[in-house]
């Protein structure tokens, strides 16, 4: 029974939050590229910056981390309706998802001025950052209503 309210509980409320769950397909895509290629730094300049912050296993971690935190809120989410913090937990793992997303476009940025590593990943994490953005809104807007009771 649990799984069928579960299944229920995501599947009504899929259409509405279409973004926060496309955002974990990066997240745990990115994890698991960590996985596959433990030596991901060593292939190219542009990751010269986040090198230097963290090695591929401490950034494994970080985005699987940021992937747990979404799963969890959106299975929630759907799945308990009377609980009213649902908004506030899809809000921390935006949060979450913006922290990643926005240091691992500035290292790019930062390595692509100073070493001439590939700029095409700037604009596509960038746009990672502005969809995690848009989830953060709608999470707070959500927060809103709720204290307004609307």
């Amino acid at each position: 029974m649990i799984i069928l309210r579960v299944y229920k509980g995501i599947a009504d409320h899929f259409p509405l939050r279409l973004t926060e769950w496309v955002m974990m397909l990066p997240t745990f895509g990115m994890a698991a590229a960590f996985q596959a290629s433990p030596d991901m730094f060593a292939v190219s300049p542009s990751f010269g910056s986040l090198a230097r912050w963290a090695d591929e296993g401490t950034w494994g971690l970080i985005v699987l981390f940021c992937g747990v935190v979404r799963l969890a809120a959106l299975t929630i989410n759907g799945t308990f309706q009377g609980f009213r913090f649902s908004p506030h937990l899809r809000f921390g793992a935006s949060l979450l998802g913006i922290f990643f997303w926005s240091q691992w476009t500035l290292g790019f940025l930062l390595s692509w001025a100073s070493s001439g590593g590939a700029p095409s990943a700037i604009v596509a994490y960038g746009t990672f950052c502005a969809m995690e953005l848009a989830n953060l809104t709608r999470s707070g807007s959500d927060i809103g209503k709720d204290i307004r009771g609307a």
